[in-house]
């Protein structure tokens, strides 16, 4: 089971990092710190964490590595550091194939600053499972730190760090 959250944080990790999603915990929208940037570019980055929360929700481990750039890396917590869409590709395939039913991938965009060309973005990742109430329980969460670049089309992750927050969860509990 500890091995289990293990993939499924390294899977969110780097979602977390790679989506940009909106919503808080409860539900609610909280504003994100765009003292750099435009509300044009927040509601961007938004969609882009919308669409890497979508593609994590589907399974789609090659959606998913879409979202990177070539050169691109990313560490989810100590263990887990990829460099390239190949890793990445061989890692979201691996871990998906063992998420379990229902799990889900939501991303809130904390703070979004400028850095030259890059974007350097935070945000809060939660991986959520139903808790058999027809709602959801957050099972593990990350602060993701991501830097993202424009690209021809749209934008694409160059840098991905997703920290675990907090104890990982028990396999009795």
């Amino acid at each position: 089971m500890k091995r289990l959250f293990t993939m499924h944080t390294c899977a969110i990790v780097l979602l977390s990092a790679v989506s940009l999603g909106a919503g808080a915990a409860d539900g609610a929208s909280q504003p994100i710190a765009t003292s750099t940037v435009s509300s044009q570019l927040a509601a961007t980055m938004s969609a882009l964490a919308d669409r890497s929360d979508e593609v994590w929700n589907r399974r789609d481990a090659a959606g998913m590595t879409a979202l990177y750039a070539p050169d691109a890396t990313t560490t989810i917590g100590s263990p887990i550091r990829l460099k390239g869409q190949a890793e990445i590709l061989a890692h979201f395939t691996k871990s998906f194939a063992s998420l379990p039913e229902g799990m889900t991938h939501r991303t809130v965009v904390k703070r979004i600053e400028t850095v030259g060309d890059l974007l350097a973005i935070d945000s809060a990742v939660s991986i959520e499972v139903p808790d058999g109430a027809q709602g959801k329980r957050v099972v593990r969460e990350f602060f993701t730190f991501a830097l993202v670049r424009p690209k021809a089309g749209g934008w694409e992750f160059v840098a991905v760090r997703a920290t675990p927050l907090g104890a990982a969860p028990r396999a009795n509990g």
